[in-house]
């Protein structure tokens, strides 16, 4: 099994959000080939009308084996994604949503069949892991917004997961963390 992490928590190892998925893949994957994708450390950038231009002549002309596709093809073939992103801003850092228009690239991730768009992702799910240091308070939008993509790509199982409330009293913050990662690990979100 080829597991794929995308890593959008941009405070780097002090991020809460890094140490649930790190605990999880520590707890429960075994025999995984396990890829960590640090957003943080690729250098990744809004698409320019020069680089929508140049892929839009790159599809069109079937040339996927291009180094700006990298990112589509990565996720194309992984087997299992878990997407770590703190909330912020009522969603996520801005570089996963870069990192998606990315990943988004039509005949490797997605196509269309008529008016129908048709995922082409080898993975079956997406696990979704966020902390928060307030509460949510409604539906997660970054958690919906990503759970809505994974179905456009044909990754129709989705978890979510996050532990929230961390800021309110700092003196609990150690102890709201590990009742929510021995709740993540009992979840079995892997399965």
């Amino acid at each position: 099994m080829k597991i794929l992490v995308v890593d959008a928590c941009v405070r780097g190892e002090v991020s809460r959000t890094r140490k649930l998925y790190e605990k999880l893949i520590e707890d429960q994957v075994h025999k995984a080939e396990i890829e960590i994708l640090k957003l943080a450390d690729q250098d990744l950038k809004p698409l320019t009308a020069e680089q929508v231009d140049l892929r839009v002549k790159l599809v069109n002309s079937g040339k996927f084996e291009h180094e700006m596709f990298r990112y589509a093809h990565q996720f194309k073939e992984a087997d299992l994604i878990i997407v770590a992103a703190p909330y912020w801003d009522l969603s996520f850092p801005s570089i996963l949503k870069v990192y998606l228009e990315h990943v988004a690239v039509t005949g490797i991730t997605f196509g269309y069949e008529g008016a129908d768009c048709v995922g082409y992702c080898r993975a079956k799910k997406i696990i979704y892991l966020s902390t928060c240091g307030g509460f949510v308070n409604g539906p997660h939008l970054g958690a919906e917004y990503v759970k809505m993509y994974a179905d456009m790509l044909g990754i129709h199982d989705f978890s979510e997961f996050s532990v929230q409330g961390l800021d309110i009293d700092p003196s609990q913050e150690a102890m709201l963390m590990a009742q929510g990662t021995e709740e993540m690990l009992s979840k079995n979100l892997l399965s």
